[in-house]
């Protein structure tokens, strides 16, 4: 492929928008700057934007949410009534880098939710070095992670650790976040200046961990702070964005001058209201308020939910990633008294998912299909009836179903939760000491409670691109456009063919007039 121009991916996972038009209009992004006025720039969205941690899985598989259902982390498995892990392995279809002819040479470093990543000739892999989420880790070809870690010492990433934060933790993560960019950068430069490769793409994982923790200081006692620690702290965010610009300007210096080049974030992060982690507790009330019995959980869930996050991440960090991920289908199996639960909380990280328990989908489903719309009425009736005590006012915006995002006869679509909890809450969930039902009574808790999560920061839907090279105008572009798109944009770069389970379209305002695809845009 060498009559090809190079394509050069490099995601900067989690980077909000908005943080970074003001840190560019300061002049403390010069490298991002630069890039912005050599190339064309302009806003992502992941479809539907109700699921925030889909935007990788839909990258990498090109397909939609109804096609591919790999939503979060975990996924929730309809015949075994419990929770799994799964891996690219588990797509309907082949990702990405194996629709590629094999002659294309590629390299793929720490692309997230791809860790264990199905090989091919021709092909570069490096993933776990410092992936914000923990998938394990693995590097081709063999020897490749010694020689990394010899020459430029162990990652600096650690595995995260969620709960209670002190000004300790959250100047460790700052630092780790400088020091891991740093580093990431430089391996990255190993690749470039020792190799060529027809397709480079790195992510940069540390600003999604850095934006989670150090969004703000509300998690945290700001009272005991000394000014000069405060001040630091204060900064931070702003500190992890910069590095990570300085980051991104050592690995541009070492691109090959005529490749074309894209860095990009497919979702971003915003403060962390915290409301989430208060939906089972609602849910819970809702069940034992008239919704049907008070589930009671398997005794293996119960012991997960009664130990505290940071005794389970000291002891779940120091054990391998398989194992973790065995543990899930364990604790997950009695997560509910499944015969008297018609409905229940599914992970999530900013809006809540509820599931159906639903016969003939469900192993031990109760509630029939002909009364699915019924109870999903009933749920968002109760859910809407919730009002924070301080002021009065509801927390909840309402709720969507997930078949009106999402075709029920996609291929899926089992999968998938049904509902999709929209909050709307007054304050953030520190300011107020419980909420009220006049039908579900009272829930309580301390007011000015930390976050069980210890996260100041969360998702947002807020995407972005830039890109440069040849036949690339450059300016801003007036559309946001889909996550689905970027991948066929790097086809037709390429040359290649389009998958023809792409969903997504090439982006015309990022191919010169020979490039641009045959078929009417969109």
């Amino acid at each position: 492929m060498s009559d090809t121009p190079p394509v050069i991916l490099i995601g900067i996972d989690a980077a909000e928008i908005d943080v970074l038009d003001r840190l560019v209009a300061e002049g403390r992004l010069p490298n991002l700057a630069r890039l912005r006025q050599q190339g064309r720039w302009g806003r992502l969205q992941t479809e539907p934007p109700h699921f925030l941690s889909l935007v990788w899985s839909t990258f990498f598989s090109g397909l939609r949410l109804g096609e591919h259902a790999w939503y979060f982390g975990k996924i929730w498995n309809p015949d075994r009534q419990r929770l799994q892990h799964i891996d690219p392995a588990w797509l309907p279809v082949q990702p990405f880098w194996l629709s590629l002819d094999p002659s294309y040479r590629v390299a793929i470093l720490d692309l997230p939710y791809a860790t264990s990543l199905q090989s091919r000739p021709n092909m570069t892999v490096l993933n776990g070095w410092q992936c914000h989420d923990d998938f394990g880790h693995n590097a081709l070809p063999s020897g490749l992670w010694a020689r990394l870690s010899e020459r430029y010492g162990q990652p600096r990433m650690t595995p995260e650790v969620f709960g209670p934060q002190n000004a300790a933790t959250l100047l460790a993560q700052r630092q780790e976040v400088l020091d891991g960019n740093r580093q990431f950068a430089e391996v990255c430069r190993d690749f470039l200046t020792h190799d060529r490769f027809d397709l480079f793409l790195a992510v940069f994982g540390l600003v999604h961990r850095g934006s989670h923790y150090l969004w703000d200081l509300s998690q945290i006692d700001r009272g005991r702070l000394d000014g000069g620690t405060r001040a630091v702290l204060e900064g931070s965010l702003d500190d992890c964005y910069t590095s990570a610009d300085e980051a991104l300007g050592r690995v541009l210096d070492a691109v090959p001058p005529n490749a074309r080049v894209m860095v990009f974030a497919l979702h971003g992060m915003g403060p962390n209201d915290g409301w989430y982690e208060f939906l089972p507790r609602i849910l819970e009330r809702i069940h034992g308020g008239g919704g049907g019995a008070p589930a009671r959980p398997g005794m293996l869930f119960r012991l997960r939910q009664a130990l505290p996050w940071t005794l389970v991440r000291q002891v779940t960090r120091r054990i391998p990633t398989a194992w973790n991920h065995a543990l899930v289908p364990l604790w997950s199996r009695r997560m509910h008294d499944w015969p008297k639960t018609r409905y229940f909380v599914l992970p999530m990280d900013y809006n809540g998912y509820i599931r159906l328990n639903l016969k003939g989908r469900e192993k031990h489903g109760c509630v029939d299909p002909g009364d699915a719309d019924r109870v999903i009425a009933e749920v968002d009736a109760a859910l809407r009836s919730f009002r924070d005590i301080e002021t009065g006012k509801p927390v909840i915006r309402g709720t969507i179903k997930v078949d009106e995002l999402v075709s029920p006869t996609a291929p899926r679509r089992r999968f998938l939760p049904d509902l999709v909890v929209l909050w709307d809450p007054p304050h953030p969930v520190w300011q107020s000491s419980g909420l009220i039902s006049d039908q579900f009574g009272e829930i309580r808790w301390p007011k000015g409670r930390k976050l069980a999560s210890g996260r100041s920061g969360n998702h947002t839907p807020h995407g972005w691109f830039v890109a440069k090279g040849p036949g690339i105008q450059p300016g801003p572009s007036a559309r946001t456009y889909d996550t689905a798109d970027l991948m066929p944009t790097v086809f037709q770069w390429l040359g290649a063919p389009q998958p023809s389970h792409f969903a997504g379209r090439p982006i015309t305002e990022l191919l010169s007039d020979s490039k641009r695809p045959l078929a009417a845009p969109r």
